[in-house]
């Protein structure tokens, strides 16, 4: 009934439970499920309660949830609860209760303080209302600065993680980086590469092995010591052992829990990149130093130049690397290539797609036309992928230079697996500031560094 307020005692203004209910309220009731018993629906309540002594405006969120009133029913007090804790920050234009069972009470006004000074309140009080809420901007309202606030039942919280699987897989990892690492030891290359088992000959790993383990835990612990600093819901590292190739398919943390706004998912996605590459730089100077110049002859398997890449072997050698006209490149010592592998996972990591770190990253900073950025990149990766079958090169050579059909892999973990969208924030009205947007060009700037269109090519020399 349109126009019916909270302060109407007769028949067709009371509500009473219905649907299912996820937790209590601090009163015992629910706010789920709200339905008139005259009517399929209350409608807008635009006109303020009627004035009562208990009706003011509360001073603090926890005054506003802990409200009582024995006169009303339990549904009615939910709802004043709702309203009260709202009013603090917020010029309440109107409050429209659910239709279903699942859906959520909607309160449309205009904010009193930025977004992102209010919404942490909101997040508690509501939390101890078992309500979970979702700020957007009102694209109904013509006025400028409405916003929308959607209150629902907040889902169970995470179960714990199992901290045993991520030890076994930690030290499953260090064993295969060891082997993988130990092949790129002259030591165990000048034997023959026979009993590559004997533990000394796996311990000639440890250059290869420690670096690649450095550069990828600290990226993901970047992003874990940066979701504990916001209280967001975080598994420790989960690290993906395999006993060929770079010895892992690198590591990855999940949330347990939504992140509230858009700068803590920047914080959180830009931390752990950034720390990796923190690592990986220094690490590859060191790897390079150590390695050495050689004229090549014959088929070799070329690791791809990234501009970061190509630009740290000019500093170490003056020159160009690969020369292919003389054949002249560098022989890669372990420690320069687990950097290397380090600074491609970090541009792959960078993609600007989906949930992947890039994704967070274009999401933080653009809202909903990242999704522009995430078509351009599935595009992107599928003309890559193309370009790297080998009748397409036969008739246009320069192709070899950007195709790799490796990406249609990777276009396919995307699409399939992990999803090419983004996963909303609680809060989609609060943007980034502009110390964080700048951050964000750069990090951006820096997945053109360490993207590597062809990471691994035949050639001949």
């Amino acid at each position: 009934m349109a126009g019916d307020t909270l302060g109407d005692r007769g028949a067709a203004g009371r509500v009473q439970g219905g649907g299912a209910c996820a937790g209590p309220t601090p009163g015992g009731g629910c706010l789920t499920g709200l339905r008139p018993v005259a009517a399929a629906d209350l409608g807008t309540m635009s006109d303020p309660l009627p004035p009562r002594s208990d009706d003011t405006r509360p001073r603090s969120y926890r005054d506003a949830s802990e409200f009582d009133d024995f006169d009303r029913t339990q549904d009615e007090i939910n709802l004043v609860q709702t309203r009260r804790v709202v009013e603090i920050d917020m010029e309440v234009h109107s409050v429209q209760t659910p239709r279903t069972p699942d859906a959520g009470i909607e309160i449309r006004g205009r904010l009193r303080r930025p977004s992102h000074e209010v919404f942490g309140g909101w997040r508690e009080a509501f939390g101890r209302m078992k309500l979970l809420p979702f700020l957007v901007p009102d694209r109904v309202a013509a006025l400028p600065g409405a916003v929308l606030l959607r209150l629902v039942a907040a889902p169970p919280g995470p179960k714990p993680g199992n901290p045993t699987i991520n030890l076994v897989l930690f030290i499953l990892t260090i064993l295969t980086t060891f082997f993988v690492g130990s092949l790129y030891s002259p030591d165990v290359r000048a034997t023959g590469m026979t009993d590559l088992l004997n533990p000394a000959n796996l311990i000639q790993g440890w250059p290869f092995a420690l670096t690649l383990l450095a550069i990828l835990g600290i990226h993901e612990l970047g992003h874990f010591f940066a979701a504990r600093h916001y209280g967001i819901p975080v598994s420790l590292p989960y690290f993906l052992p395999v006993p060929f190739a770079f010895g892992t398919l690198g590591a990855f943390i999940r949330l347990r829990g939504p992140i509230d706004d858009r700068r803590k998912l920047f914080d959180v996605g830009v931390a752990g990149p950034l720390a990796g590459l923190a690592v990986a730089v220094p690490l590859l100077f060191v790897g390079l130093q150590t390695s050495e110049l050689t004229t090549i002859s014959g088929q070799v398997m070329l690791e791809g130049n990234s501009l970061l890449y190509w630009g740290a072997k000019y500093l170490v050698f003056n020159e160009w690397l690969p020369d292919f006209a003389t054949g002249l490149d560098v022989h890669v010592g372990p420690m320069a290539m687990a950097a290397w592998i380090g600074l491609l996972a970090t541009g792959l990591n960078l993609l600007p797609v989906g949930n992947l770190d890039g994704g967070h990253v274009v999401f933080s900073l653009f809202g909903g036309h990242a999704r522009y950025f995430f078509r351009g990149t599935l595009l992107l990766l599928a003309v890559l992928g193309i370009a790297g079958f080998a009748p397409l090169q036969a008739y246009l050579p320069a192709l070899e230079y950007i195709g790799y059909t490796g990406w249609l892999v990777w276009l396919w973990l995307i699409i399939l697996v992990m999803g090419p969208s983004h996963a909303v924030t609680l809060d989609m009205v609060t943007e980034l500031d502009g110390r964080r947007r700048w951050i964000g060009y750069a990090v951006l700037l820096v997945f053109v560094l360490t993207f590597v269109p062809v990471p691994l090519r035949a050639f001949v020399f």
